[in-house]
């Protein structure tokens, strides 16, 4: 009986049953499937091979109104890169617990921009520009990002904090954390 008469045989709902090349074929897409779920670069997910997690932290004291503060900066070291997975920035005050209201303090996530002036090879990374309002928390922890952010060798990553129209001064402060991973470049 061929592979045809079999089919029309035992109908369209049937199993069917993979022979000769045809079992190879299968065989390897069924592999190959494996391999692309196995495969990196999934780093939201999963850390990529032979890399290290990094969760660099900051906090400065709120700043006078209308002027920024760094709460945070972080360069990959030389030979190595980081993906970026999750962030969080937030205004606080005692007990990490959140101050202010939406707007009152605004955040800032730049790349290669100096602390000073301005840099022509800087930029603010795209959705992070002038945030006005807390992203994560310091008791929930940071927002896992849709895809991870990648930064190259010697890259600096800078967290800004502008007082808008909050309480400046301590008790009051910006707390920023990055979480991710670093691997050779």
């Amino acid at each position: 009986m061929t592979a045809m008469e079999r089919e029309l045989y035992m109908g369209q709902s049937s199993t069917r049953v993979a022979e000769g090349p045809e079992d190879t074929k299968a065989v390897d897409k069924i592999r190959q499937v494996i391999e692309r779920r196995d495969n990196w670069p999934y780093p939201w997910s999963y850390p990529p091979p032979n890399s290290q997690r990094r969760n660099p932290s900051g906090f400065v004291v709120m700043p006078a109104q209308g002027t920024s503060a760094i709460a945070l900066a972080f360069q990959v070291p030389q030979g190595f890169q980081f993906d970026l997975v999750k962030i969080m920035f937030a205004a606080v005050t005692t007990g990490m617990v959140l101050v202010g209201n939406p707007g009152d303090y605004a955040f800032t996530v730049n790349r290669n921009t100096p602390s000073t002036g301005s840099a022509p090879q800087g930029s603010p990374l795209a959705d992070f520009q002038n945030v006005p309002f807390n992203f994560g928390s310091p008791a929930h922890g940071p927002i896992d990002l849709a895809r991870a952010e990648n930064f190259g060798p010697t890259d600096i990553i800078r967290v800004y904090i502008n007082n808008v129209t909050g309480t400046a001064g301590a008790p009051n402060f910006g707390v920023a954390l990055l979480e991710g991973w670093q691997r050779k470049a």
